[in-house]
């Protein structure tokens, strides 16, 4: 289609409406020319409302990034039929550069909700009151930004939410899900520990591990308690019977995350902290990535011994990064998987919790020693699932929890949050289960 309806953010008609305070779109998508951008507006075009409910005005779209005319060759090539043309209609365009502190300031000034990645977006939104999502699966991002702009963003009134792509919303909300269906399913009960076990799908960043604990302690953040029999992660790759394949311990960023959403909630100072404690109990985690035969396990472990040699040198990074099938044997590479491999693609995380009875713990009196020195009486079963997960789930995910933002800000924190965090009081989960990405119902045990 033509580019008509995109405007600059930048000019006159954006300029005038954040003159005025207002702020001209509802949704923009920073870096839509990249890759992974694209598939993202894509997804908003899809599934875009003609309005917000309970308002008239339909919704506003932008995309945003260097080059107009990279911009104006992404609008130009948009659908002409289906369910995308009338969205297609109201996407403008904004140029704004990462290294330019002004047109990123611009670009926030006229967006509620920007999805993005990187310091200087969450600085801009922060300084012009924007809420940010981002799909980041960078352990070392995610802890610096917090640690760097969470009082900010609190005092700013503004919400940051990272890894809200496969890593991490199916770990995060589904750890969130199974301890709130755990509380329903067994009234009074009091769940302790979740096993999550995921399907194996690529390589993730492997570096950083010594900044990383320097972050963390600079963080000071809570131990989180532990109540029953410990949970510890089996470090060694073995045949797990609970899901018929082998399995090693998962090196996403989702233990992270699930961390830190627990964390988040024990440190909170407000006053709705013991209600989020009874939604979201601290439990024990343990996470694993599933690995279905032998043959592709060792595949795995030769992958990682490759890359924890090489990673060590710079030159040995910048060679993996310009080589990943050769230093992964081929597990991981800089070609993305074809239309047909993404239809015939799909994840899944199943979660085991266990957790004790009202009964017990009234026996025991609450006493957290003597619930130690006993076995947990009930447990729950459940999974999450969904389509190919790097372009397919992970532009789902990313856009329905934008839409919360937009549609449930009220019943959102404030601060540089995680999913589980930032959506525990929303319907993240049940927009999630409308786009193909399914939360079981709850098997007992």
């Amino acid at each position: 289609m033509s580019a008509a309806g995109t405007g600059a953010g930048t000019g006159a008609g954006a300029a005038k409406g954040a003159a005025e305070g207002e702020r001209v779109y509802d949704l923009t998508i920073f870096g839509a020319t990249g890759f992974t951008g694209k598939y993202i507006l894509d997804e908003v075009l899809k599934t875009a409302p003609k309005s917000f409910p309970g308002e008239q005005q339909p919704i506003r779209i932008a995309i945003a990034g260097r080059s107009r005319a990279k911009l104006e060759r992404l609008v130009a090539a948009l659908p002409t039929t289906g369910q995308e043309t009338a969205n297609c209609r109201k996407v403008d365009i904004i140029v704004a550069d990462a290294q330019d502190e002004r047109s990123m300031r611009d670009m926030c000034r006229v967006s509620k909700v920007i999805i993005a990645a990187g310091e200087a977006v969450i600085s801009a939104c922060i300084q012009e009151h924007t809420s940010y999502i981002d799909i980041s699966g960078e352990s070392e991002f995610i802890e610096t930004m917090m640690l760097k702009y969470h009082k900010d963003a609190k005092d700013a009134q503004v919400t940051i939410v990272h890894a809200c792509g496969f890593d991490s919303i199916p770990a995060d909300m589904g750890l969130l899900y199974i301890k709130q269906q755990m509380v329903k399913t067994y009234p009074g009960s009091l769940p302790v520990s979740v096993e999550i076990f995921c399907k194996l799908d690529g390589l993730h960043n492997l570096e950083g591990e010594g900044r990383m604990r320097q972050i963390q302690k600079t963080a000071n953040r809570p131990e989180l308690p532990k109540f029953g029999p410990l949970l510890q992660v089996n470090p060694l790759p073995h045949w797990n019977t609970k899901v018929e394949a082998y399995t090693v311990p998962l090196f996403l960023v989702d233990p992270l995350v699930m961390e830190l959403s627990q964390q988040l909630i024990l440190q909170d100072d407000d006053d709705n902290q013991h209600d989020l404690l009874l939604q979201s109990p601290v439990v024990q985690v343990a996470a694993y990535a599933c690995i279905p035969t032998f043959a592709i396990l060792t595949k795995f472990l030769l992958a990682l011994v490759t890359i924890g040699l090489f990673a060590q040198l710079r030159v040995g990074r910048e060679l993996m990064l310009k080589y990943p099938g050769w230093f992964t044997w081929g597990v991981a590479s800089h070609e993305g998987p074809s239309e047909e491999q993404m239809k015939g693609t799909f994840f899944v995380e199943t979660f085991f919790a266990r957790g004790y009875s009202k009964a017990l713990r009234e026996a025991c009196g609450d006493d957290g020693e003597e619930l130690c020195r006993v076995q947990p009486d009930v447990e729950l079963v459940t999974s999450v699932s969904g389509p190919e997960p790097g372009y397919v789930a992970t532009p789902k995910l990313a856009v329905q929890a934008a839409y919360t933002v937009l549609w449930e800000r009220d019943r959102i924190p404030r601060g540089v949050l995680t999913p589980a965090v930032a959506f525990v009081r929303t319907t993240l989960i049940e927009r999630l289960i409308e786009q193909e990405i399914v939360f079981s119902s709850v098997v007992k045990k």
